[in-house]
């Protein structure tokens, strides 16, 4: 059995070193999102970022440590976004409606199909730890976030008791999950549909959660 990648990467101590780290991450991100990760070599990101095979391995590990380092990087970049207060309020519906709009703004985009295609098509060696990656940083985070938020609502009585895990995955597969199987297999979807699928998803799951 593949053992799991380490979790202790060595940190640059100076600016240099991060300005280093910094390009070899978005050069791996670049490689890993047009040519998949099988197709992506250590050696390669190094010729187009610089530095030495030597650092990027000091830094990261190996492959799979690069590619955990670029993904968790995606992953904190969007959630980020849904933790400067702007998503969460005392408005249900409204807080559903924006997180709901901001997961199909990123997963339903270019680079979130990309990187699904690469978890879920791809035959590689490494290919069950990058699923876990992929679910540790991605699905999980974004289910344990609207879950919080439901539970809290339950707890103010504000809506009925819930699964709230459970509920969390429900809301949103039903914004999303309509249209990724559609875009891996080269179908295009409409802004329309989309918003359509974010209006309905919300109200039929605030008839469901409501009091």
């Amino acid at each position: 059995m593949r053992k799991a990648i380490q979790q202790s990467i060595s940190e640059p101590c100076n600016k240099r070193g991060l300005a280093r780290q910094q390009k070899f991450l978005e050069t791996a991100e670049e490689l890993f999102l047009t040519s998949g990760y099988a197709n992506t070599s250590v050696n390669e990101v190094v010729r187009l970022s610089g530095g030495s095979l030597g650092t990027l391995y000091r830094l990261f590990g190996n492959k799979l440590g690069l590619f955990e380092a670029v993904f968790k990087r995606l992953a904190m970049n969007f959630f980020s976004e849904l933790e400067e207060g702007v998503v969460w309020s005392d408005d249900v519906e409204k807080s559903l409606m924006t997180f709901g709009r901001h997961m199909q703004s990123v997963v339903l985009k270019h680079d979130g199909i990309a990187i699904y295609r690469l978890v879920l098509m791809e035959n590689n060696d490494d290919q069950k730890e990058i699923q876990r990656i992929y679910y540790k940083y991605g699905p999980q985070v974004g289910i344990e976030m609207l879950a919080s938020y439901l539970r809290e609502q339950v707890r103010l009585n504000k809506i009925a008791p819930i699964n709230a895990d459970i509920a969390a995955t429900q809301f949103i597969e039903m914004v999303k999950g309509l249209f990724v199987n559609r875009l891996l297999f080269g179908e295009d979807i409409s802004e329309e549909e989309v918003e359509i699928a974010l209006v309905q998803g919300v109200q039929i799951f605030m008839k469901g959660i409501s009091k």
